[in-house]
C-alpha cells in the first residue's frame, strides 16, 4: 500500500500534496490524521521547511519500523531555488538532525519551492521574518546566500513559485 503524508502550514504543501494524489491516484493525508504509519510499503511524505527543519518530518518517519521493508520519498517545500547547491546541502542537513541515520540513507528526496503571502503570516511568523531580513538585508552582497536573497526578494509579498510540474520526478520515483 502506499500512501501521501503531508504537513502543512499556510496549504502550499497541502497542494502539492492534493496534486501528487490527484495524479498518482494514491490517498493524501495530514501527519497529524496517520494512526499507523508501518501498514503502508510506499511513504511520501511531503513538508514545508521552517527554520531549517521539515514540519512533522521527525514525529512521522520515527515511528517507521522495518525500514528497510519501505520505499521512503520526501518532498521537501521552500522558498529558496532547490536548483542551489548550498540550499540543497542545508535541507539535507536539516533532515539528517531530523531522522534515524536508517531513514536519512533510505529516503529519496526531492525539492520542490513553495509559496508565501505575509498578509495571511500568524504573528509569530510575521516577527521571525521581519528579524531576519532586519538582520540580512544590510549585509555584504557576497555573503548573502541564495536563500538570504529570496528572503529580501519575497519580503512583505504574496509570491509563489508553486511548480506541479515538480512533481514528476516523484511520480516517477513512487510508480
Amino acid at each position: 500500500m502506499k500512501i501521501i503524508i503531508y504537513a502543512s502550514q499556510y496549504g502550499t504543501t497541502k497542494q502539492y500534496a492534493d496534486e501528487l494524489s490527484k495524479r498518482t491516484g494514491i490517498e493524501a493525508m495530514e501527519y497529524t490524521d496517520v494512526t499507523d504509519i508501518n501498514q503502508y510499503d510506499t511513504i511520501v511524505y511531503l513538508g514545508p521547511l521552517y527554520a531549517g527543519s521539515v514540519m512533522g518530518l521527525k514525529k512521522t518517519l520515527n515511528k517507521i519500523r522495518k525500514v528497510q521493508d519501505k520505499k521512503l520519498v520526501v518532498g521537501t517545500v521552500g522558498l529558496a531555488d532547490p536548483d542551489d547547491k548550498e540550499n540543497r546541502e542545508g535541507i539535507m542537513n536539516g533532515i539528517k538532525e531530523q531522522v534515524h541515520g536508517c531513514i536519512y540513507n533510505k529516503a529519496r528526496v526531492h525539492f520542490l519551492r513553495g509559496a508565501i503571502d505575509y498578509s495571511n503570516l500568524n504573528l509569530k511568523h510575521k516577527t521571525m521574518m521581519a528579524f531576519i531580513h532586519r538582520k540580512v538585508k544590510g549585509m555584504k552582497e557576497e555573503e548573502k546566500t541564495a536563500e538570504i536573497k529570496t528572503v529580501i526578494e519575497t519580503y512583505g509579498k504574496n509570491v509563489s513559485y508553486v511548480d506541479f510540474d515538480s512533481l514528476n520526478p516523484i511520480i516517477d520515483e513512487i510508480e
